[in-house]
């Protein structure tokens, strides 16, 4: 009972899921696809295919992006704490504070 869509555990193991490994016309190198399909054909083919597919997101590039996003969001938050209590000790430095953005 073999289905094009299903995933063999070749596939599973190396990543890739067997489309897309045709050459491509302007380098010449193999295609590898980005990301493995999820298969619907059965609950079982799905929980393969989608474990496949979410260890393919974990990629160093994704996880320093996911990194860098926090530090953002770390240092976003430190200032307006930052700000809060000056203002509530009665520092005011809006101009300051409007030069540097």
């Amino acid at each position: 009972m073999s289905n094009d869509h299903d995933l063999d555990k070749k596939d599973l193991k190396d990543g890739s899921s067997g489309a897309g490994q045709e050459e491509s016309e302007s380098a010449g190198t193999p295609y590898k696809a980005a990301r493995p399909p999820i298969v619907y054909s059965s609950p079982g083919a799905f929980a393969k295919s989608f474990a496949a597919r979410w260890k393919s997101i974990w990629t160093r590039r994704f996880i320093l992006a996911l990194v860098a996003g926090q530090v953002v969001s770390l240092c976003i938050t430190c200032t307006n704490v930052t700000t809060t209590e000056l203002v509530n000790r009665g520092w005011t430095l809006s101009t300051t504070q409007g030069f540097f953005l």
